[in-house]
């Protein structure tokens, strides 16, 4: 079984590797395109999150401040 695991392996590397030739997406590419976006996403929504902090302790720091 191992034998045919391993040829399949590299039948599914070469049809990318074509692919890639051809100038064609291959499912690493969509893979890493969809990482990098899930990445993004979150990089967004830490700073959105580390604005409302900095606005939630801005706001506690002028309440305190004020007479």
């Amino acid at each position: 079984m191992t034998n045919r695991r391993d040829a399949q392996a590299s039948i599914l590397a070469a049809r990318d590797v074509l692919a890639e030739l051809e100038g064609r997406r291959t499912p690493t590419d969509v893979a890493i395109a969809n990482a990098a976006r899930a990445q993004a996403i979150a990089t967004a929504a830490v700073a959105q999150a580390l604005l409302a902090l900095g606005d939630t302790i801005s706001a506690q720091h002028n309440v305190r401040t004020t007479p």
